[in-house]
């Protein structure tokens, strides 16, 4: 039997729908190990791009005063080449640059991220390798690293299953990616044996060991941290057979195209920022959403000044702010409100205004996309279908509804992919912890937390709730109580009788305090069951820390 992961595509077990309205779907994760989410089906995406989008048939829409069809050719020519020149300074690239060729593409932060992440990664090969199509993955290194360091699965002392924190760089203030530098090259030269010292015993060797020796010339050429953990794995996936193509956001932003995209946008900012508030709104309706900050915050306006989709850093001030644009008659006027501004002269003429708003790029300004606006222009103006992962795919759908409202189109293809695939622990480690799922451990606590809930406040029912662990007194007493019930007396003639109920009373509740006692010990045991099985069944550890074969051919996509 093929041991690749079970694929899903667009049916009832795919996503679960509620009332949701149906741009709005919802996805789920997959629970079983070795099982795959791919909504809509390979088929489907196969097809797609065989049968491209009919991005023609929307020729009234304009960019800078360039027609769809040719802005998108203009964009697509430089996404190719960027991506062609950037993965041949470390690897051969093989395949076609084809400029014609459908284009999917997918992305993610340059981490040391968990299987399901990985997966998306070997469907780009796949559908590039079925339809001819180029597979480009871009790094979002315009994202902050917040961790330098991975959980790993470990055993303690009493040979309990912890989670251990192993470092690849020591933790600074968090940067984003593009600008992260390695603060302690100890700690990173000492992260594989560091990981294989914490890893649960087992008969295989960790990827990282592969792995680390390609990180490690990556950030000796690069000095850049994302770039080396993006590139080490790039490379094994050469040698695993993978055939795409990547390159930086922070590269891909410099295109003539993104900045013809960023002047149209922002000479419409008004109207953009009043669709994209009144989508957000919807889509947090439809979600039943409070949180003002999820999926994205709404843009704001301050004191003359419009909120825009992009963030704004510099090296020598690499911490994130929003941007904020002025419109002053045929004026751009941008800044971060914390001692930067700059002007753009001409924004009606969009060639020129590109032209500056790309020397700002060149003189060390970040200007970057927040997460709406980069997957609206890599759908818009370069791709041919974009993979998500399942958090991806919800906010884009956010995406869609401000595309359809601002720019009166049809969204483009997107899909949403993932997988769940679970360390190969020794069967000695699974059967000592893993008798039962975390579920059904949960459902062993509810259970003994109703029964104390019962011995509490219903000694008199002892006997039911207890009824597999009954010892002669207790059933002596519960028959002695029944009969009792069953002949009150008459009135005058019951002190016997009453001091009787009171007594068998009070020695149940005597034994349903011991009973309670130990329902608590049991869940005290259950509870640290329930810790360790959560960690065997984790999705989220990384995939430096499985086998290399095993991952390898567990990700093999259908």
């Amino acid at each position: 039997m093929k041991s690749a992961p079970t694929a899903t595509g667009a049916d009832p077990n795919s996503h679960e729908r509620g009332t949701l309205p149906e741009e709005f779907q919802q996805y789920k994760v997959p629970r079983e190990d070795r099982s795959a989410l791919i909504d809509p089906a390979v088929d489907i995406l196969i097809d797609q791009l065989q049968t491209p989008f009919d991005f023609a048939g929307m020729q009234a829409l304009e960019f800078c005063g360039k027609a769809l069809n040719e802005a998108r050719q203009h964009a697509r020519d430089e996404v190719i080449e960027l991506a062609r020149s950037f993965t041949a300074k470390y690897r051969n690239i093989n395949g076609t640059g084809d400029p014609f060729a459908p284009i999917v593409m997918s992305g993610h932060q340059p981490e040391l991220f968990h299987p399901g992440v990985w997966y998306k990664n070997f469907l780009l090969s796949h559908l590039s390798q079925r339809t001819g199509a180029i597979a480009i993955n871009f790094l979002v290194d315009n994202d902050v690293c917040r961790k330098t360091a991975i959980r790993v699965p470990s055993l303690a002392a009493n040979n309990s299953i912890v989670t251990q924190t192993v470092a690849f760089d020591s933790q600074r203030e968090g940067v984003p990616w593009e600008q992260r530098r390695l603060n302690s090259w100890e700690t990173w030269h000492a992260f594989p044996e560091a990981v294989k010292a914490a890893l649960i015993p087992g008969d295989w060797e960790p990827l990282v060991d592969e792995l680390w020796p390609d990180a490690t010339e990556s950030l000796q050429r690069t000095n850049r941290l994302g770039l080396a953990i993006a590139e080490a794995r790039h490379k094994l996936e050469a040698r695993l057979g993978l055939n795409t193509l990547e390159v930086p956001l922070s590269d891909l932003v410099g295109t003539r195209a993104f900045a013809r995209f960023s002047i149209q946008l922002l000479s419409e900012l008004p109207r953009f920022q009043d669709v994209y508030n009144l989508q957000l709104q919807r889509y947090r309706e439809a979600h039943h959403i409070r949180n003002h900050a999820h999926p994205v915050p709404a843009l704001d306006q301050d004191a003359g000044w419009l909120e825009a989709p992009w963030w704004i850093y510099r090296a020598s001030a690499p911490q994130r702010k929003k941007m904020w644009v002025r419109l002053l008659n045929d004026q751009l006027i941008l800044s971060d409100r914390a001692g930067w501004q700059a002007v753009i002269e001409g924004r009606l003429d969009c060639d020129n205004a590109a032209t500056q708003w790309l020397e700002l790029l060149s003189d060390g300004i970040c200007i970057r996309p927040r997460a709406l606006l980069t997957t609206m222009y890599l759908r818009i103006m370069v791709s041919d279908l974009f993979i998500h992962g399942i958090g991806g795919g919800k906010y884009d759908q956010l995406t869609n509804a401000i595309m359809r409202e601002f720019f009166a189109i049809t969204p483009p293809p997107m899909a949403v992919a993932t997988a769940t695939l679970r360390l190969p622990l020794s069967t000695d480690i699974a059967n000592d912890w893993k008798t039962a799922s975390a579920a059904d451990t949960a459902d062993r606590i509810r259970t003994e937390r109703q029964q104390i809930w019962q011995l509490k406040f219903n000694a008199d029912k002892f006997s039911d709730v207890v009824d597999e662990r009954l010892d002669n007194e207790v059933t002596q007493l519960t028959e002695r109580k029944a009969q009792l019930l069953a002949n009150i007396p008459e009135r005058g003639n019951k002190w016997e009788w009453h001091n009787e109920i009171t007594a068998i009373n009070g020695r149940l509740r005597e034994l349903s305090t011991s009973y309670i006692g130990d329902s608590r010990q049991t869940i005290d045991k259950l509870n640290q069951l329930q810790r360790q099985q959560k960690i065997l069944e984790s999705r989220e550890f990384s995939f430096c820390l499985f086998p290399k074969d095993y991952i390898a051919d567990a990700l093999e996509v259908i």
